[in-house]
């Protein structure tokens, strides 16, 4: 074996040898501290005691409503065309005017349509039914209250200023 006194080759070695005498030194120090019994101030021994009668309220269960369950796959089909949303709900009645007298003696009258009977126009007064759930609250100017079943609705008068009409007997401006 050939040895060369190279003093880089030399400096070399006595740094491995170095290193590893410096990693043998941490080995036995770890080691010699993990074996030794690390001592701790006793702790107390804690009592264990039954819980206290305060009792936790636990809610029962929510009972299953399948009606309500099943309305909501109804509600929301997934068959449904997107951007769809439901139609708005029509207004059986339309009034069309009022007629509020000068004279006390004579009852403020409405004029109301029927769109349940083909569209039959009705006069009425306060107190007069509409049908057999609907009765005539009170008149006002542009507007109506109805007690449908216990609850009031009002209709009020469309004063747009383009009237729109199914049979289109406007004609246009020329």
């Amino acid at each position: 074996m050939c040895f060369t006194l190279n003093p880089i080759h030399r400096r070399a070695g006595g740094l491995w040898i170095a290193g590893a005498f410096v990693l043998l030194l941490i080995v036995v120090v770890v080691r010699l501290l993990s074996s030794a019994p690390v001592r701790h101030a006793p702790e107390p021994v804690k009592e264990r005691t039954s819980p206290s009668h305060r009792r936790d309220q636990q809610t029962p269960p929510p009972v299953f409503d399948t009606e309500t369950y099943y309305r909501t796959i109804i509600d929301n089909n997934l068959f449904r065309p997107l951007g769809w949303t439901p139609p708005r709900p029509v207004e059986p009645y339309r009034l069309l005017g009022t007629i509020l007298p000068t004279d006390e003696k004579i009852p403020p009258q409405a004029i109301i349509q029927v769109s349940t009977a083909g569209n039959k126009t009705h006069i009425v007064s306060i107190g007069d039914t509409l049908d057999a759930d609907t009765k005539i609250v009170d008149i006002q100017p542009k507007q109506v209250v109805l007690d449908r079943t216990g609850q009031q609705t009002t209709l009020k008068l469309d004063t747009s200023p383009w009237i729109s009409t199914s049979k289109g007997r406007f004609s246009r401006r020329r």
